[in-house]
């Protein structure tokens, strides 16, 4: 556990409401003057508070209140927070948002992410922060107040919090409609752990600006006229057609030449099912691929030669993280495998996950160029998050997909920017999954000033 001050809450009812005093040693840390005036800030609210410092108290690390100003700070007494002390500011927390809309399921009521809220709000007591989840409707904009959720032993329940000092954003908080919200939001200096991600294509061109990036990025084009389509076609083997806004590999359609005849083959999944569809011709093809992309937008991209392990085509999910350092690291990585015949990997179309040195033994068996394979995937993966920052601004997490192909080339295939850790429950790399869950709020204290 990281070494930050943790200050434990005592109510004293003897003490003013306009007063709070600090245990020596907390008092030794700032230049504290008999009841000098402090703003003391929980989140956004913000009390002016005379402070002393205890001469007789032996406790440590503790800070004294009145019950009501305890009460009015939204804390609880006897819990320990963070604190940062500065000349004219007491700072308690981080406060961090998690923002999503409730669902109406009483045991699951933010859906598949459920779980994950509990696990953040649990790890964000142990460091001595206050967390909740939130959506737009739930802040009262008159009294600065939040009607938020928090889960402990008794489940889900529902709590006053204050406006949070960080946001950590996991479902529609980008929404057009919200735009009015997100400006408050930003009025009031509340930090965004995330901003939103742009659709594939603007992603690959952000990607091509950076010379680290470029020999790791298939060849990709956006479909303007199914004329891209041809193109790559006819120069490749096999292409895949990707919806610009697309996630969890759906609507993807593969595309390839057959070898010993004329025309093509493609395949797509539909209703949990792999469809495979032959085409005459160029023109053949164009006329049965209208339905399937539905005039939403596409680009195409060369396939890479995945790697596979038991039959099922490999890529790589790199899970890179801002700590309280405010730098970017690799937090875990782990293959994900497509069944037998897929055409993408995706776990929620039924792929499975395995550790990356698993797969990696199996494929290749030089140890000194599995290191490199590793070392290089590190490489690319850092390199994606910084550029996604340099163009979107502050980034907190990026998960990143890597393929290996055979000859052990890596190849960047996306970035996304609210990743799912599901992947290193599969794995059983607990360890890794439970620091996933607790850097991004150890980056909510750096961004929070703690």
């Amino acid at each position: 556990m990281h070494d930050f001050i943790m200050v434990n809450i005592k109510a004293d009812p003897q003490l003013a409401q306009d007063t709070i005093i600090l245990s020596a040693d907390l008092a030794s840390r700032g230049s504290y003057g008999y009841k000098r005036l402090v703003k003391f800030n929980v989140g956004k609210s913000q009390q002016s508070l005379k402070v002393r410092s205890s001469t007789s108290r032996l406790d440590k690390n503790t800070l004294y209140m009145n019950p009501a100003s305890i009460k009015k700070a939204f804390l609880q007494e006897n819990l320990k927070y963070g604190i940062s002390l500065n000349q004219d500011e007491i700072n308690i927390g981080p406060v961090i948002g998690i923002i999503a809309p409730k669902q109406d399921s009483t045991k699951r009521p933010y859906g598949s992410q459920t779980g994950f809220f509990q696990q953040i709000i649990t790890s964000s007591r142990k460091l001595g922060q206050i967390c909740f989840a939130f959506y737009f409707t739930d802040i009262d904009w008159n009294k600065k107040i939040v009607n938020g959720y928090f889960h402990n032993k008794n489940g889900w329940q529902r709590g006053k919090f204050p406006l949070p000092d960080v946001i950590y954003p996991r479902s529609k908080f980008y929404v057009a409609s919200k735009a009015d919200s997100r400006r408050r939001l930003k009025q009031a200096r509340i930090k965004i752990l995330n901003p939103q991600m742009v659709g594939k294509w603007e992603a690959y061109r952000v990607f091509k600006r950076n010379p680290d990036m470029l020999p790791y990025l298939p060849e990709t084009r956006l479909v303007n006229s199914f004329r891209q389509v041809e193109i790559m076609a006819k120069k490749y083997r096999a292409v895949y057609l990707k919806p610009v806004n697309g996630t969890q590999g759906k609507n993807i359609i593969r595309v390839s030449r057959n070898l010993k005849s004329p025309g093509y083959c493609y395949q797509y999944r539909y209703n949990g099912s792999l469809c495979k569809v032959s085409a005459s011709d160029l023109l053949q093809l164009r006329k049965k691929l209208g339905p399937i992309m539905a005039g939403r937008s596409y680009l195409v991209q060369k396939e890479i030669n995945l790697i596979r392990y038991e039959g099922g085509i490999v890529d790589i999910r790199v899970m890179v993280q801002k700590e309280h350092n405010g730098r970017w690291e690799v937090t875990g990585m782990a293959c994900r495998v497509g069944k037998p015949g897929a055409i993408t990997s995706n776990i929620s179309g039924g792929g499975s996950a395995i550790r990356v040195e698993t797969v990696l033994r199996n494929v290749f068996t030089g140890s000194k160029q599995i290191n490199q394979i590793i070392e290089t995937i590190i490489f690319v993966a850092i390199n994606a998050a910084v550029s996604v920052e340099d163009y979107l601004g502050n980034c907190g997490e990026v998960g990143v997909d890597i393929g290996v192909d055979k000859y052990g080339k890596i190849w960047f295939i996306e970035a996304n920017l609210r990743p799912a850790r599901h992947v290193f429950i599969l794995t059983g790399e607990t360890e890794t999954r439970q620091k996933s869950i607790e850097t991004p709020l150890l980056y909510a204290r750096y961004l929070a000033g703690f």
